[in-house]
């Protein structure tokens, strides 16, 4: 959904930048860091960025995008020091900025004053098999003999 969002409003901004996996690249040493790189030449447009430490990153976040309209989507994120270090404060960004945050804990929103939350809805089971089959399978229905691991497997995942 979040993608999908993406690629439906991003030509509206002066630039724009998709972070996948946010808590993933995290947890990696230096993985801070490298996000903050990915973020700054993604909407800098400069492929050689330098930042040596998550404060000086911070401040070139604050000090090369503060006058740009950019949309920025931050997928999977986990934990406070990850906005913090990728969108800290609403004043690092013009007004006309949008960042999009997935996650599946909302206190995380909520302890970063985060205005506005939209909750997703679980998928229904039909649903549900459709996604995993098409995912697991490239097709609609799961394969012969895993008609019932792929129910567990939609079940277990919610």
């Amino acid at each position: 959904l979040a993608k999908a969002l993406y690629n439906s409003i991003c030509d509206q901004f002066e630039c724009a930048c998709f972070l996948f996996n946010v808590r993933k690249i995290s947890d990696q040493e230096e993985g801070l860091v490298h996000l903050q790189k990915m973020l700054l030449s993604e909407l800098l447009g400069e492929e050689k960025i330098k930042v040596r430490s998550v404060e000086k990153g911070i401040t070139m976040i604050k000090e090369r995008l503060r006058e740009r309209k950019v949309l920025i989507v931050l997928d999977d994120v986990d934990k406070t020091e990850q906005l913090k270090a990728l969108a800290g404060e609403c004043d690092w960004f013009s007004q006309e900025t949008r960042i999009v945050i997935t996650t599946r804990d909302k206190y995380l929103l909520t302890a970063h004053e985060i205005e506005k939350i939209y909750e997703m809805k679980l998928l229904s089971d039909p649903e549900s098999l459709l996604l995993f089959c098409w995912n697991a399978f490239k097709m609609r229905r799961p394969k012969a003999n895993y008609e019932d691991l792929s129910n567990q497997a939609i079940h277990y995942a919610q």
